[in-house]
């Protein structure tokens, strides 16, 4: 029996609770049933988009998610150990939604862009690895030297970047070409 039929043959057959039994049951679709259900969506470019495994690392490009709602969805399907590289030039980026997913796990997190401070001190208690990269073949390099076999390095930034910069694709390019040079 589907979580579905059962929502209907338990909920449902009651006669004067549909009103109320409708949203109760939207509201306790499981994560995994939501999962599952857009399994079989095709992801756009630069979002979620395998990379290249190197010296069993496993490298993620995620630039389209500008707002920490999109990085936060990423880390939702994650289970491995992460080196999360991330964006800091947007200083009105909420980043503290983040913060269990940073400590259950997050690794390492490079900050990149020019100022780091923002993303050091919402995450100074959750992440005991915490460097600034100026550059996205830089923040790859870095993250290389620190992941282990089986995490996953992701490049996910949750804020947009400075204007005048790069754009997210452009960005998750960049991202692309530094981690293929790992490989050579």
């Amino acid at each position: 029996m589907t979580y579905l039929e059962e929502l209907t043959n338990t909920r449902l057959k009651q006669p004067h609770t549909l009103a109320e039994g409708i949203p109760s049951s939207i509201l306790n679709i499981r994560k995994e049933s939501i999962k599952q259900s857009l399994g079989g969506i095709q992801m756009v470019g630069h979002r979620q988009s395998y990379v290249a495994t190197v010296d069993g690392v496993m490298y993620y490009d995620d630039s389209k998610a500008e707002n920490v709602n999109a990085t936060w969805f990423t880390f939702e399907n994650i289970v491995n150990p992460v080196v999360w590289i991330a964006g800091c030039d947007d200083h009105r980026a909420d980043f503290s939604e983040l913060k269990p997913a940073a400590r259950k796990n997050v690794r390492a997190l490079i900050c990149l862009g020019n100022d780091s401070r923002h993303l050091r001190s919402t995450f100074k208690s959750d992440v005991k690895l915490i460097y600034d990269a100026e550059s996205i073949e830089t923040a790859v390099y870095i993250a290389s030297q620190l992941a282990k076999e089986n995490d996953v390095v992701l490049f996910s930034p949750g804020c947009r970047a400075a204007k005048g910069s790069t754009s997210n694709e452009e960005r998750g390019d960049q991202y692309i070409a530094s981690v293929k040079k790992l490989g050579e």
